[in-house]
């Protein structure tokens, strides 16, 4: 983001640069179901959740969203095991199971959050704007954002083309393109009402994996 000088300290992110916070929320079907732009992008992931929950974001009940390690574990929002060996691309290529129900439940969880990752790779590379600093005022930088994830759900539901433009770049100074930080490694403890539930959550994702081992092995 282009910020004035005096408000840039709350946007400074990780890397040191200013940008915001974005919260976004998936399908299965590639599409965004819940934007919540805006944050600073000093904001922790788990602040920008739980604004999002203020502000009309709700989960269905009986479900849950998977996250990643930056949120805290709890029933409506799953969250990997942390500190288990699991990563796709280095196991998949020496072919090597999950050796125990966190590793199984892992494997399961980063083959789903791929869907994530997908989508947002797709949003950055289609709407290179996103990651440039423009000169538009603050509240134009926000609905920036909020206007490419709606172009990109008109797309989708429209069965449009979704190949990348070519010259996507060409009307953007590419020396104002920004490489901004992931989301947060792990979770920050900084939100009562997650605390509260984290034991909760724990025992929901123990349950599950404990299961799909169970099926795993029994497979085997």
């Amino acid at each position: 983001m282009t910020i004035p000088p005096g408000q840039q300290d709350p946007y400074r992110n990780k890397k040191q640069g200013l940008s915001q916070n974005v919260m976004v929320a998936c399908d299965f079907d590639m599409k965004f179901v819940h934007v919540h732009a805006g944050w600073e992008g000093s904001a922790s992931d788990t602040r920008v959740l739980q604004d999002a929950l203020d502000h009309g974001f709700n989960v269905p009940p009986g479900k849950f969203y998977l996250v990643d390690a930056g949120y805290a574990n709890t029933p409506q929002f799953i969250a990997p095991y942390r500190g288990t060996r699991y990563h796709l691309q280095e196991q998949g290529r020496v072919q090597q199971r999950p050796q125990c129900y966190k590793e199984l439940f892992d494997l399961r969880h980063a083959q789903l959050r791929n869907h994530v990752e997908r989508i947002i790779g797709i949003l950055k590379a289609r709407y290179p704007i996103l990651k440039a600093a423009t000169m538009f005022d603050i509240d134009t930088q926000v609905d920036t954002v909020v206007a490419c994830c709606v172009l990109h759900n008109f797309i989708m539901l429209h069965n449009g083309d979704m190949a990348l433009p070519d010259r996507a770049t060409m009307d953007i100074n590419e020396s104002n393109m920004k490489d901004v930080p992931d989301g947060d490694a792990k979770y920050k403890k900084d939100v009562i009402l997650f605390n509260n539930l984290r034991q909760a959550g724990n025992e929901m994702r123990d349950a599950m994996a404990m299961q799909m081992w169970a099926d795993y092995i029994a497979r085997r």
